[in-house]
């Protein structure tokens, strides 16, 4: 309970309110997420507990290793967009793909096997550039770039979500992705009416020379993520293997495109580096202050009201991936909630994945989607109009899906 007797509830409600509002208002996106979880914090637990909450997440080393990868990654992108590599790229792509519809879904997918949420970073100017040929509005960029970055690490063997779920759960991980392989081609057929089945293409050949050397770097950001991935052991800094691969890349790109030292300074002083380094703290204050707030009145509510298994295994991997902004809290706080309740087995274990998984993609604190709408300028309520429908489809599709296996 807090200081002014209010409870988890009412303190996510009027969380909920306020980003709501301040987005309409078009707030600077930066501003908000620095504004709400403090507002909140002060609301539910007075100043000591708004200064817990702030200087939790400033000593959370996982905070340093997301603000640090967030930064460098937008210094790569930021180079990317001023030497117009991201044109060339996104032509060479669309090229080599052929069709506009396979550059522009197969692009952040393959992106987004980058293990970190300012990995949409790369994709986005890619997606905008692609999007921008076929008149395709920014809001449908927006929900383009976020929705396809998660079509293919939804089925990922190696994705640290579908791994905690199993753990969770104790279904067997082969089994979860299994399943999961419907889902995921419903997922991929849901968001192409938004692109108007724009099934136009280049019909110039591929420079693969061109291809090679554009693509390089953020290929090795991606292996080389994974090959690091043991510093953040070592170093006890969550992700900080993504900011060490993405400097190299860095440093590889300024070498095999020939970047002035201008260019670069350029980049550093990009406006949305210290943009999207402000929201990653914002969002690390968030996680900190619905970690330690009581989440009963929320699951007690739930519960008060007699909702059946199905409704709980949906609503509550949701609720709590869209409050956090990931869908390991989904995974982690409702599985044993729902466990105590009913029970658990390989089709509730997938609906609990399902559930989490696509609830977190349309989450107003989701790092892809928030940093995307940053890039392209756009409100993310903007981007909830093809969002939406296309996260009730595919948790419709994942039900009956679950229903049918």
């Amino acid at each position: 309970m807090g200081a002014r007797g209010l409870n988890s509830l009412e303190i996510t409600l009027i969380t909920l309110i306020m980003l709501m509002a301040l987005l309409t208002l078009r707030v600077p996106l930066y501003i908000i997420m620095i504004f709400v979880p403090i507002t909140s914090a002060l609301t539910y637990g007075g100043l000591n507990f708004a200064t817990y909450i702030i200087t939790s997440a400033l000593s959370n080393p996982t905070t340093w290793g997301l603000v640090s990868s967030v930064a460098v990654i937008s210094v790569l992108v930021s180079l990317y967009s001023e030497t117009g590599v991201v044109r060339r790229l996104s032509l060479e792509l669309s090229n080599a793909f052929r069709k506009h519809v396979v550059a522009i879904t197969l692009t952040p997918g393959i992106i987004g096997l980058l293990p970190v949420p300012g990995g949409a970073l790369m994709s986005a100017p890619l997606v905008d550039y692609i999007g921008s040929q076929i008149g395709m509005s920014k809001a449908k960029r927006l929900f383009i770039n976020v929705w396809y970055r998660h079509v293919i690490v939804y089925v990922y063997p190696l994705s640290s979500v579908i791994i905690l779920a199993s753990a969770v759960t104790g279904v067997g991980l082969w089994d979860l992705v299994i399943r999961q392989i419907p889902v995921a081609v419903a997922m991929f057929l849901v968001g192409l009416p938004v692109l108007g089945f724009s099934w136009g293409g280049s019909r110039s050949g591929v420079k693969l020379g061109a291809l090679a050397r554009d693509l390089t770097p953020i290929l090795v950001a991606v292996v080389l993520a994974l090959v690091f991935t043991p510093l953040d052991g070592i170093l006890g800094v969550e992700r900080i293997s993504v900011a060490f691969a993405v400097t190299v890349s860095i440093a590889l790109f300024l070498v095999l495109e020939r970047v002035g030292w201008n260019v670069f300074l350029s980049s550093l002083r990009d406006r949305r580096v210290w943009e999207l380094a402000i929201i990653s703290f914002g969002v690390m204050m968030f996680r900190e202050l619905f970690l330690n707030m009581d989440l009963k009145p929320v699951t007690g509510l739930l519960l008060s009201y007699g909702i059946d298994g199905l409704l709980m295994v949906v609503l509550l991997p949701i609720f709590f991936s869209t409050i956090s902004g990931h869908p390991t809290a989904g995974i982690a706080i409702a599985t044993p909630l729902i466990t105590s309740t009913m029970g658990m087995d390989v089709a509730t274990a997938s609906l609990i994945y399902a559930s989490a998984f696509i609830g977190y993609i349309a989450s107003p604190l989701h790092l892809c989607y928030v940093y995307t709408a940053q890039y392209y300028n756009v409100s993310l309520i903007e981007g909830y109009r093809y969002m939406i429908p296309a996260t009730l489809a595919s948790l419709t599709a994942a039900i009956a899906i679950s229903a049918i296996l």
